[in-house]
């Protein structure tokens, strides 16, 4: 709930500010994502900004998400989480996120979580230089 309430109070677009590491889809890989973390410095040393698609494929997406929020949470001007076409609920009924939270835990967190994912913003601009999305920008 802090999470949303955060994703809510920021806005569909963000204003970050240099320096920053950018990271692209980590997929449920949760071991990349610790060693993203390692390489690059944990928060709040370093500020990030994920591009989005945090679950789906990987076996511990539960994690991976679980982590991302937390870090949201605890370093709000640190940690920018965009959304990405996986943090959608159809999209995770079909590559695993649905099956990987009804056999671990139940269907009503991926219920919470797909609520979750509804409030990310989906664009950040750094020093009003370089923006930042998952994907492309729709010709309407």
């Amino acid at each position: 709930a802090a999470a949303r309430t955060l994703f809510l109070l920021q806005g569909a677009l963000l204003d970050v500010e240099a320096p920053l590491k950018i990271c692209g889809d980590v997929h449920g890989q949760y071991h990349d994502l610790l060693r993203i973390f390692d390489c690059g410095g944990f928060p709040p040393e370093s500020n990030y900004i994920f591009l989005g698609d945090y679950v789906d494929r990987g076996k511990q997406s539960l994690e991976t998400i679980a982590l991302l929020f937390a870090y949201k949470v605890k370093y709000p001007e640190t940690v920018f989480l965009l959304r990405g076409n996986h943090e959608c609920a159809s999209i995770t009924r079909i590559y695993g996120f649905y099956d990987e939270c009804k056999r671990r835990h139940s269907v009503k967190l991926w219920k919470l979580i797909c609520d979750v994912f509804n409030c990310m913003p989906v664009c950040g601009v750094v020093d009003d230089r370089v923006i930042c999305m998952h994907g492309g920008l729709s010709p309407e």
